[in-house]
This record gives structure tokens, C-alpha cells and sequence, in this order.
């Protein structure tokens, strides 16, 4: 079967049927099959309102012989994520123990296709298959780091084309996780992990897509809190960026029954705020975490990076913004298609910029590129100009949707994702702009009947779609600063 085919069956048993379960594997086809364990399967679950382009994918513990999607270990996190407005899949793993495996075999089997699944049908549903997080308590949590640190190590052999697809993680909430530590591999902690000479489970391997971790324990776990630790402790030594929560008190299983207003009970809000600290729920997709890279590397002159003429680009400020003295536009040395740019941006009282795409003619670019406006919507000369020609509009062709940037002096974040003739822009944490060029055919009408300006005298149907990436420079008397500059292939 085409990969295509398979992507469109994944759809359609995943968005069809709303809430229905997914089964993991394709009939006769799973691994390590043995009778006595129960059928693996998945569950989208929808917000009212799409904030987000994360996934969340959740599991409970159950010491690898029980685990269900809808009890304390579950629920309130899957609402909870829900009513922020992310996506979040629950997955029911294989249980009980299979017989003659390690205890976490078949579950990890199921956890690595759980991400697979939800990578391949992640675009159809508007969200970013680089993106996903995996979260899970006591067993859960410890196959959530079986996931997050061991994704370049197959669990099984692939049965299908979805199984081309990679399986890891960008993002990882393990929560109160067992078997972690040489002194608990099956059982609590019998020296309560204090022993520093007692070695991590070997089954993590701490590989190079090994993402960034949210960890949370009780201090008065049987299942120490040092299984944590630990793995905070890794994580810094690797450059992971990585937070942990030890909640003085509180037990295995803390969440079960909470008092109001105590950690147990507001757990969620740390590992929200830790998401947002993150960039992972913000809106905009997480550009933190490979593939993306940098446009723009601080610690390198910019001529060295880009096509400028001298003298006219700066950094400037402690966070390595670069700015333009005159009106001349900084452009990539390389062509790029199928990307997606992630910048900041802040602008000067009447400022009037501009990102360039698809830089065929770098000399006389206005006509040879789209330009994604970046303007100071709130200065007064600006006020009587037509929708098409405000921040975040494809100039002079496309308007936004809504108004999101904010005002002069404060920094904005905008994504544009540039996939052939679709162009989408997310600003502010709010999608923009969604525009096909191919129905630009005329220079000097838009689609909607509205005057395309003389000077872009060229039909957008017909530019290709490959080209340089440009930040224009100082357009009159006011400046554009530019920050964080990423970009990643699609």
C-alpha cells in the first residue's frame, strides 16, 4: 500500500469518527503478539478551540500489568491541555507483562507506533508533526522515557510504510516515573535511589534526539524521586534544557484525590508554564528543537552569512538583533523552497519593513518576490492604507485576516510557512494569512477584484517558487530589528 493511501486511511479512522479508537497495527501484522495482552489502540481528542499546533500524546502507569485513558493519571491532564486549547491522544499500550520479554517490550512497541501514527496524520489536522510531546506516570512514565531517550533505537521491525516515518519526541512530561534507577528495575527503590553509584536503567539511551523534559515527583514516593533526579541530572550534562519538580510530601500517585491549592493539585500549571517557557504551546510551531536551525548565528559577522552591502546591517543589543541603517535588504546565500522561517521582530514608530520570499532577482526584487509586510499598523500615516498593504499581509496582494501585531517597541514573533504556491503566517500566536499564489494570474488584479499596485508588475502564478530569503532594511526614517531567526525544511 502507497504511503499516501496509508496517510489518507489514518485520517479518516483518526478525524471521520471523532473520539474513535485507533488500532495501532495492521491486522496480523503485530509485533510480538502474544494472546493474554489487550488490544493497543489510540484516541484524538479535539479542543473547542485550536490554540495550538502541539500534540500531547498520554498514558497512565499500571506497573506494566493495567493501564486505561480515561482515569486520575489521564484525565485531568488531557483536560487540562484540552481546555488550553492543545490536542492531546491518549493511548491504551499492551498489558499485561508479555512473558519471556522485558516487562516495557510490547508497551514501547506500541508507544514508538502511537508516534509514528500521529506524526503521519499530524499536518491533515493543522498541527506540526514536529511537535509532539509524550507524557505518562509510574510505568507511563517510565515508558515515556523509553520514547524520549530511545527513539534511534527500534523497538520492532517495520510492518508498514508508516514505520519509515520517525519516532521521536520533541518534548517530554515524565511524571513521577518507575523503574528507573539499578536499585528499582522491578520494584520501589530499595536503598530509595540514594546510592549515586547506582546506574540509570540501561534501556535509556540518551540519544541524540533525546528532546527537552518536564519532570515531576513526590519527595515521599516509594518510587524515589531520585529516579528524576537522575534524569535531570543527564539531561544537564548533555545541554538538554530541562525542568524538575520534587513536591515535599507527597506520594506516588499524588494527583489521585488532591488537596486543593497544593502542588498535587496544581502540578498541570508547572508543567503549562514550562510548555510556554518552552515555546511549545505558544502558537507558533516549536522552532527550539532540530530540524529547525538557525538563519542567523550571532556569533558569526553578518557578511559572512548573508548577501549585504557593507556597512548598512548591525547587531545590536544582547540578544544578537540585527538591524539596517538605509533601505537594502539582507539576503540568504542559499535558495530555499518548502521551508518554514520563524522570526521576532520589532519596529520603530512608522516603521515599514518587509521578509522576502522566493528571491529569484535579488537586483530588482520588488516584482520578483512575495514580500510579507511588516508594518507599524497604529502610526497615523499609515491609517489610510488599504488592507492588503498592513502587517502581515502578502504586500499589496493578500490581506491578514485580523490585526495581531502589537505596538511600536514591543517584539513580535511571526512563522511563515512557504509550502510551494501555499503561503500561511502565523502572527502573534494567531493564523493570519492562508494563501494559494497559483490564483494570482493577472499583475494587475487580485483575485478578489481589488488593484494590485503598478510597480509588482509581475503575476504571482508564475514566480517560482525557489528562491533567496531577504529582510528589507530601513524604509524611510524608522528601523526594523529582527531575533531569533529559524528555519526548517518541510
Amino acid at each position: 500500500m502507497k504511503m499516501m493511501t496509508l496517510l489518507a486511511a489514518a485520517v479518516l479512522c483518526g478525524a471521520a469518527f471523532g473520539n474513535a479508537e485507533v488500532p495501532l497495527w495492521p491486522e496480523g501484522k503485530m509485533p510480538s503478539r502474544q494472546e493474554k495482552q489487550c488490544t493497543p489502540f489510540l484516541v484524538w481528542h479535539t479542543p473547542k478551540e485550536l490554540k495550538s499546533t502541539a500534540i500531547l500524546i498520554s498514558v497512565s502507569g499500571g506497573s506494566y500489568m493495567g493501564n486505561g485513558i480515561t482515569g486520575f493519571e489521564v484525565a485531568p491532564i488531557r483536560d487540562f491541555f484540552l481546555a488550553h486549547g492543545v490536542t492531546v491522544v491518549t493511548m491504551k499500550y499492551r498489558v499485561p507483562r508479555p512473558q519471556g520479554l522485558p516487562k516495557h517490550l510490547t508497551a514501547w512497541q506500541d508507544a514508538q507506533r502511537t508516534v509514528r501514527l500521529v506524526r503521519a496524520e499530524a499536518a491533515a489536522r493543522g498541527l506540526d508533526p514536529e511537535n509532539i510531546g509524550f507524557t505518562g506516570c509510574s510505568a507511563g512514565g517510565h515508558l515515556a522515557l523509553m520514547v524520549a531517550t530511545s527513539s534511534l533505537t527500534p523497538a520492532y521491525e517495520p510492518v508498514d510504510d508508516f514505520d519509515k516515518l520517525p519516532c521521536h519526541v520533541n518534548w517530554a512530561v515524565p511524571v513521577y516515573p518507575a523503574y528507573a534507577l539499578a536499585d528499582g528495575l522491578d520494584q520501589n527503590n530499595t536503598k530509595r535511589g540514594n546510592d549515586l553509584s547506582d546506574a540509570l536503567a540501561p534501556e535509556f539511551k540518551f540519544d541524540e534526539k533525546t528532546p527537552p523534559m518536564c519532570l515531576m515527583h513526590g519527595d515521599a514516593d516509594g518510587w524515589s524521586p531520585m529516579n528524576s533526579v537522575r534524569v535531570y541530572h543527564r539531561l544537564r550534562t548533555m545541554g538538554i534544557p530541562a525542568e524538575l519538580h520534587v513536591m515535599a510530601l507527597e506520594p506516588h500517585c499524588f494527583m489521585n484525590e488532591p488537596t486543593p491549592g497544593t502542588p498535587a493539585d496544581t502540578w498541570k500549571g508547572r508543567v503549562w508554564e514550562w510548555a510556554v517557557k518552552m515555546d511549545i504551546v505558544s502558537g507558533h510551531p516549536n522552532s527550539r528543537v532540530a530540524p529547525w536551525k538557525p538563519l542567523y548565528d550571532r556569533g558569526r559577522k553578518i557578511e559572512d552569512q548573508f548577501d549585504v552591502e557593507p556597512g548598512v546591517w548591525q547587531q545590536k543589543g544582547r540578544r544578537g538583533e540585527i538591524t539596517a541603517n538605509k533601505d537594502s535588504a539582507l539576503w540568504t546565500k542559499a535558495d530555499y523552497e518548502n521551508f518554514a522561517l520563524d522570526f521576532e521582530y520589532k519596529l520603530e514608530p512608522g516603521a515599514n519593513s518587509g521578509v522576502l520570499i522566493y528571491g529569484s532577482d535579488t537586483k530588482n526584487w520588488i516584482p520578483n518576490t512575495v514580500e510579507v509586510q511588516l508594518l507599524d499598523d497604529y502610526a497615523e500615516k499609515w491609517s489610510k492604507d488599504p488592507a492588503y498593504m498592513l502587517n502581515a499581509s502578502l504586500y499589496g496582494h493578500c490581506a491578514p485576516t485580523k490585526q495581531t501585531v502589537r505596538r511600536a517597541g514591543e517584539w513580535n514573533r511571526m512563522t511563515v510557512f512557504a509550502r510551494g504556491k501555499n503561503i500561511q503566517i502565523i502572527c502573534n500566536g494567531e493564523k493570519v494569512l492562508d494563501a494559494d499564489l497559483s490564483r494570482w494570474t493577472d499583475a494587475k488584479k487580485n483575485p478578489d477584484g481589488t488593484k494590485i499596485p503598478p510597480w509588482l508588475s509581475r503575476p504571482w502564478a508564475d514566480l517560482p517558487t525557489k528562491g533567496k530569503i531577504g529582510f528589507q532594511g530601513m524604509h524611510g526614517k524608522s528601523r526594523p530589528y529582527f531575533r531569533n531567526i529559524r528555519i526548517r525544511p518541510l
